[in-house]
Formats: C-alpha cells, sequence, structure tokens
C-alpha cells in the first residue's frame, strides 16, 4: 500500500483527513484548506537527484513516503512545494504542505542504508489466472480480452504459469491443471491490491455501511465500487454475520460526510481502497448470485479479504468461499464442456433407402 496504516493513523491524529482521488493521488484536507497530491512511495531513501528527477517528471505537487531522509532531501523537497513524510518503524515525520499551510509532524528519523528495489508487480498474470478460474478453457486471444492485455503478455505469462504447474494446455485452448491448486499459488503470490485504503468506524451493520458508500461512489461512478471481504462472502457463502466491511472503488471519497470516524485498522468497521489492481473487478458478462444486492469484487479478491479479516471463524468462512470458487469451475468447465461437444457432434446418417441408385453399372450421363 502507498499509504499505510501508521500513515494514516498519524495524519488523522494530526487532524488531516485523507481522501483518495486514484490508485496513487489524495486529497488532504486540513481545516478549509485542501490539496490534491500525487503520491510517490519508495521502499529505499532517495537522493538529491532523485528528487531533481522526479520534479522535472511531476509538473504537480507530490508527496515522497520514504523511509530515511536526509536534510538535503527535506529541503529539496520542500523547495519544490511538495510533501514529505518518512516512516520509520511506527514513527511517522514530515511535512505537509496544504494550501498555504505547512504542517510538521514528529522530527525525522536518521537515515537508512539504501537497499534494493523490488519489481513491478506483475498484475497481468494474477489477473490472467483469475479469469482462467472463471473461464475454465479458453484460448489465448480470448485471455487477452479478459485480461485486457496483448496476446503477446498473455502468451508469456501462461509459459510461466505453465513451467510451474498452474496451467496447461488442451487440445480447446488453455485451462488451470487443478483448481484448488490455482487458488494456492494465487493466495500465496498475491502481494494484495495496492493503492491507497482507509480506515473507518461506524455503529451500523457492516451490510448497511457498505450500502452507504455504495451509493455515495455510485452517484459519480455506477461501475466504479465493488464489495469484497465479509459482506461478499455472506452473498455468495453465507456462513457467518458480516463484521468488517471491506469496498474498493475507482475514486475515493470522504466518509465522514457520512458520519463514518477515521480509525485505525484493528478497530475499523469498514476499509476503503483505491486499489491499484486492475484484475479484482468482476469482468462484464460474469453471472453474479441472484441474492447480491451489491456489487460484488472478483471471487478470489474475496477469499483473499475473508481470509484476513478478523474473526476465530475466518478460516471456516474463506473455506466455504473456497468451496463455491471450485464449484463454479467446475460447472463452467462442464458447460463448456458441453457446448463443445454440441459443436462437434456428427450429423445423423442421411437415409439412402430411397436416394440410393439402383444396383448395378451405371451409364454416365454426359
Amino acid at each position: 500500500m502507498l499509504i499505510s496504516t501508521s500513515v494514516w493513523r498519524a495524519l488523522t491524529e494530526a487532524g488531516v483527513a485523507l481522501v483518495p482521488r486514484g490508485a496513487d493521488r489524495v486529497e488532504l484536507i486540513y481545516a478549509d484548506a485542501r490539496a490534491t497530491l500525487t503520491v510517490v512511495a519508495s521502499p529505499t531513501p532517495l537522493s538529491p537527484s532523485d528528487i531533481a528527477a522526479l520534479t522535472s517528471r511531476h509538473p504537480e505537487p507530490c508527496l515522497i513516503i520514504v523511509p530515511a531522509a536526509t536534510p538535503a532531501v527535506r529541503e529539496a523537497v520542500e523547495v519544490a512545494g511538495w510533501s514529505w513524510l518518512v516512516e520509520s518503524g511506527q514513527q511517522i515525520a514530515g511535512a505537509l504542505r496544504i494550501g498555504g499551510e505547512r504542517i510538521a509532524l514528529q522530527p525525522p528519523a536518521a537515515a537508512a542504508k539504501r537497499s534494493a528495489r523490488p519489481g513491478p508487480v506483475p498484475w497481468g498474470t494474477f489477473t490472467l489466472v483469475r479469469r482462467m478460474i472463471q473461464r475454465p478453457c479458453a484460448t489465448q486471444q480470448e485471455l487477452a480480452v479478459l485480461v485486457g492485455v496483448s496476446q503477446p503478455r498473455v502468451s508469456q505469462a501462461l509459459r510461466t504459469l505453465a513451467d510451474q504447474d498452474v496451467v496447461q494446455r488442451t487440445s480447446s485452448g488453455w485451462t488451470v491443471r487443478n483448481i484448488d491448486e490455482a487458488v494456492r499459488w494465487w493466495l500465496g503470490n498475491y502481494p494484495g491490491p495496492g493503492g491507497i485504503s482507509t480506515y473507518w468506524y461506524g455503529l451500523a451493520p457492516a451490510v448497511e455501511q457498505a450500502r452507504t458508500v455504495v451509493e455515495m461512489v455510485a452517484a459519480a461512478d455506477p461501475h466504479g465500487v465493488a464489495v469484497s471481504g465479509d459482506v461478499a462472502a455472506d452473498i455468495i457463502a453465507p456462513w457467518r454475520a458480516p463484521t468488517r466491511a471491506i469496498l474498493y472503488a475507482t475514486t475515493g471519497v470522504n466518509l465522514a460526510d457520512a458520519g463514518f470516524i477515521p480509525a485505525g485498522e484493528e478497530e475499523a468497521t469498514l476499509e476503503f481502497t483505491v486499489p491499484r489492481d486492475p484484475g479484482l473487478w468482476q469482468p462484464s458478462g460474469v453471472a453474479v448470485p441472484a441474492t447480491a444486492s451489491l456489487p460484488l469484487a472478483d471471487p478470489l479478491q474475496i477469499l483473499w479479504d475473508v481470509r484476513r479479516s478478523p474473526g476465530s471463524d475466518s478460516e471456516d468462512a474463506a473455506r466455504r468461499v473456497w468451496d463455491v470458487l471450485r464449484r463454479d469451475h467446475r460447472d463452467r468447465g462442464y458447460a463448456a464442456w458441453q457446448g463443445r461437444r454440441q459443436r462437434v457432434r456428427p450429423r445423423p446418417s442421411p437415409d439412402l433407402s430411397r436416394s440410393s441408385p439402383p444396383a448395378g453399372p451405371q451409364t454416365p450421363d454426359f
């Protein structure tokens, strides 16, 4: 996540409201002052030359988040009129530029040693596995359309997954080798949705909290919100009363306007994320349960969120969602097999008793 729980809590305690406006953009509100910033989060400390490169690449104001910052780096950021935060463990320090206000947090921690930068998250590969679980057998061309990437990229991802025994090629197209092993691979490698998350507390039941947020977001973008976690699991595989609502949206809203109170991750009753992962949305044309009165996230996302939800019975709830995934994959696979069988079924042999010529040599009709 670009904005960690520690940063969210520190901003809240400083009286700064944070509203996600995209997967890497936030609006900061302090009293009557507002500022919309692009978030640049680095897992390693930056140098003054790094800041110079960023300022030339981003003409708009940015919020720099790093594990440590030297005085020269802090000065370079502030000369640019940008904001910065140092997140060292649970300690947050920095200076925010919001309107004409400069809001200082506690003194920064000492600079840390630079380490290797991680590579980009292969969102396309994770989306590919999602779609193959929902579409048991598909060609590369079909998968490219479902995933929203080029066929060469799909081909490369399929080869990588085949080398790991996750998928296999059949005479009818590509399919996961084993539904349970594919789910285990995805859960074991998925890094989370990325983007920006905020945490809120409300008194209403989790389902009603989710409905309130869906209505707020849908007013601007009817297709830009999806429900996950306990609330979604209760729709597709009822097991326990939802205790926390988890929602994803293409843009943020200030939930304080609906009476929610900013909270820490542990005590939050609602988690709201503007994600970076493009695959967690349900693709168009996918059937949803008739009982679904709320827009749902991709089933694998629901499973991932249920497994990390609070409560001693979260594993039992996750197991039921997993069962639904397995059943739907099997049913869709059977339907696809039936469809192929219908397409290749041989035509009945014609009745030759009436049309066959009489036996014996025939004189050609020239």
